[in-house]
């Protein structure tokens, strides 16, 4: 009975993990599923010896789960290897830290007005004894949630390769449209500059990023304001066109993206043309142009690939964009270091950094 528990338990998991995911809770299993599958496989594959006391037919389908478990974790490798990048199999089991430098953070608040404020969670490189370059990095929530101390460990793994991260908050929808996050985005390049000196941060090196929604931010702020000197931008998972956001949103999915696409733009493109323009970065592809990393999972069903392949067809032939997808991947894949989808996320915006910031070939 125990055994036929745990197969149909598996194996929900597995249909599950390579389906879109229409609720919350399928989506969580789905992303900790792919990202942690070569758990679950090796559990299949310790199940199969006492399946098969009873028969050799039941111990089949742990052998299959095993193998469709195992898909993420080959498929990374696959992409790591055409790719250049590297990837670890020993740390998909023993999840050790590849760091260079130690990293101390802190938060500070870099924008207050009456009873409103601005926070900026740091991440610094203990032992870095110069100037380094920065990422800006807009957090995820939809535009009307979220908190810059989020991604604690990714975050510091990327400083720890001696890089300095400086992750902002902004105001949230619907109180604040946009483009009031342009604005708080302006108020966190200002801030930066202020303080480059005694954050160790060479102004003429920061690179704006983003996750989910803060990927919207940071690519309409990299080439929207080129004022801001951004030498760089990485956008994972994110929407670079506000005007394709609104059309593929409907009320009832799991984001219910129309509201939330209504509510940060305050309204329809009809109704607010300007905001639909000043927030798509692909409005000014034709007036400025930067380094560019894309990352993005092909089962993402909160933010669909779409966004990312259309940008990428946009730019196609530019040697500084880069376009990393996964294809087990859904939101929220690089939230984990060392599985499949942060191994490789992880290598891929370092090798994009080393290349356009650092100017190493």
């Amino acid at each position: 009975m125990a055994l036929l528990l745990a197969l149909v338990i598996l194996s929900l998991l597995a249909f599950n993990a390579w389906m879109m995911s229409p609720t919350k809770l399928q989506w969580q299993l789905q992303l900790v599923t792919t990202e942690f599958g070569h758990w679950l496989a090796l559990l299949a594959l310790v199940l199969i010896y006492p399946a098969a006391q009873t028969s050799r037919w039941f111990a089949l389908p742990f052998l299959l789960l095993a193998c469709v478990f195992l898909i993420p974790a080959l498929q990374a490798s696959r992409i790591a290897k055409t790719q250049g990048l590297p990837f670890s199999w020993l740390r998909l089991w023993l999840p050790i830290h590849t760091r260079k430098f130690e990293v101390h953070n802190e938060r500070r608040t870099y924008w207050q007005q009456g009873e409103e404020s601005l926070d900026i969670v740091i991440y610094r490189p203990v032992g870095a004894d110069k100037t380094l370059p920065c990422l800006l990095i807009a957090h995820t929530g939809g535009w009307d949630s979220g908190d810059p101390g989020e991604f604690i460990g990714a975050n510091t793994e990327l400083a720890s390769h001696g890089y300095i991260l400086c992750s902002y908050g902004y105001r949230l929808a619907p109180k604040h449209p946009w483009p009031a996050q342009a604005d708080d985005t302006r108020r966190a390049f200002a801030w930066i500059r202020e303080y480059a000196a005694e954050l160790g941060i060479d102004t003429s090196r920061i690179v704006l990023m983003g996750r989910s929604a803060g990927a919207q931010i940071a690519a309409a702020c990299a080439y929207g304001l080129p004022e801001l000197g951004a030498c760089g931008c990485i956008s994972v998972y994110g929407t670079p066109n506000m005007h394709l956001a609104r059309e593929w949103s409907v009320p009832d999915d799991l984001l219910k993206s129309l509201t939330l696409v209504r509510q940060y733009m305050g309204g329809d493109p009809h109704e607010v043309p300007e905001a639909y323009r000043s927030a798509s970065a692909t409005t000014f592809l034709d007036q400025h142009s930067l380094p560019t990393l894309l990352i993005h999972g092909t089962l993402d069903s909160l933010v669909g690939i779409g966004h990312s392949r259309r940008f990428t067809e946009l730019r196609s032939g530019r040697e500084d964009h880069h376009f990393l997808e996964l294809p087990w991947g859904t939101h929220g894949t690089d939230y984990f270091p060392s599985t499949p989808g942060g191994q490789l996320s992880m290598a891929a915006i370092l090798r994009f950094l080393e290349r356009f910031v650092r100017g190493t070939p």
